[in-house]
């Protein structure tokens, strides 16, 4: 269960430390499809950024399991992931820690891959044994790497924007500065708590 919380942990800290610079515009990165040109197109981004950021709050936030992100919830679980990111406990989020912290929760997150899919292949023994092997194996497609690289470009934009004072570090006001606005923005409704009605309404498929 711990093990599991710190996968949700490495989710949300992308979203709630960069994706609450990204703007209305942007989609999280690497989540769900997005247009060829977000800031001319951003409905479809947006929503998905919405829809995804809502279910993973609810994972991690939502402690008392009403459905409901309320303010100090969603307050508790910054301050969690802020201090699992803080390595050194002085207060502020540098660029080596924050890519650390990625990189190790990355690691988790293929290792956990690895073990779920070492499961289904002992329930399934019929399972080809190249196939499994192709899925562990990274992608090597350019499609791939520039997929990669934009991320970086995005998150070094997003962490401009959180860094107010250009100090080329994320102090704990900046980070709570740059939530502030993102729960504003998904709370569309503002009763003061973030739930399936402030959710865009989408046909399902």
């Amino acid at each position: 269960m711990m093990y599991r919380n710190k996968l949700i942990l490495a989710a949300l800290s992308s979203v709630l430390i960069f994706g609450a610079a990204a703007g209305a515009g942007f989609a999280a990165p690497g989540d769900g499809p997005r247009p060829h040109a977000g800031r001319d197109h951003p409905g479809p981004g947006r929503d998905a950024f919405l829809e995804i950021t809502y279910v993973r709050m609810l994972k991690q936030f939502d402690t008392n399991k009403d459905g409901k992100v309320t303010k100090e919830e969603a307050s508790a679980g910054l301050d969690k992931i802020f201090a699992a990111i803080d390595t050194n406990n002085d207060g502020s989020l540098t660029p080596g820690e924050i890519q650390a912290y990625h990189k190790t929760q990355m690691q988790a997150m293929r290792d956990q891959r690895k073990q779920d899919a070492g499961e289904d292949k002992d329930a399934n023994t019929a399972a080809a044994t190249p196939d499994a092997n192709d899925q562990q194996r990274p992608p090597r497609d350019g499609h791939h790497w520039m997929r990669h690289g934009g991320n970086i470009m995005r998150a070094s934009l997003m962490m401009h924007r959180i860094d107010t004072d250009q100090n080329g570090q994320i102090s704990k006001q900046e980070a709570v500065a740059a939530f502030d606005k993102l729960f504003a923005r998904m709370d569309r409704n503002k009763d003061g708590v973030i739930s399936i009605d402030d959710m865009p309404d989408r046909p399902f498929l």
